[in-house]
């Protein structure tokens, strides 16, 4: 019982660290944002094949909601998850149409199907890499059958944080896997994999992962 309450005392230090560092530099962060590049533009149009214009869309860290939540929210019926208040201000402002919710990704909750496609891009690396094995197969029974999941993944592993994360004057906390576990992962889950691909995008280079629940209506 000891060594459970000191894990999730250290989830919840983890968990506060990157809610108050994003809300410390939430402006500073979202004028670093690039706009969307081809390749990215590309893999976006591959998730949203084939679902109707109002179908439901989730974005598992959706930030201010720039650039990817407001492209999503352009397609169908867009839900914005975000630990830091002030992320989700701004995602309020650009993306009016969307729904948007501060709660940790680990513990918010959906029943099965509800969505057409999920994103979570550049966050599920703030999460405690032991949860994110139980965290993708929520995911997969979040999604519709067929439903496409689009993440992007760390080339290695790492865990640890900085006091003052690229000079914004805000700490930061990460924790993941490398890209290999995660398209192990993946298939555990019951994803099939459509694209794995590295890109760089500024001076960061990441995989971008397309997977698609396996499940087939009545199947």
């Amino acid at each position: 019982m000891a060594s459970d309450d000191a894990t999730r005392d250290r989830h919840r230090r983890r968990r506060m660290l990157v809610e108050t560092g994003y809300d410390w530099m939430a402006e500073a962060y979202l004028a670093s944002k690039p706009p969307l590049t081809v390749e990215v533009e590309a893999l976006l149009e591959r998730l949203l094949e084939g679902l109707p214009r109002d179908a439901p869309l989730l974005d598992l860290g959706c930030g201010a909601g720039l650039p990817v939540t407001r492209r999503l929210a352009e397609h169908g019926r867009v839900t914005g998850i975000d630990l830091s208040a002030r992320q989700l201000e701004l995602a309020r402002a650009n993306v009016p149409d969307g729904v948007f919710i501060q709660a940790d990704m680990t513990e918010v909750d959906f029943p099965a199907a509800s969505f057409g496609a999920v994103v979570a891009m550049h966050s599920i690396i703030h999460v405690p890499r032991e949860h994110h094995e139980p965290l993708l197969c929520r995911i997969h029974d979040w999604l519709r059958p067929g439903g496409r999941f689009l993440a992007t993944w760390p080339l290695s592993a790492w865990e640890g944080g900085e006091a003052d994360w690229s000079g914004w004057g805000a700490p930061m906390w990460w924790s993941h896997f490398g890209a290999d576990t995660y398209e192990a992962l993946l298939l555990q889950a019951g994803f099939i994999i459509e694209i794995a691909e590295t890109l760089q995008t500024q001076d960061e280079t990441w995989c971008w992962i397309l997977a698609r629940n396996a499940m087939r209506e009545g199947g």
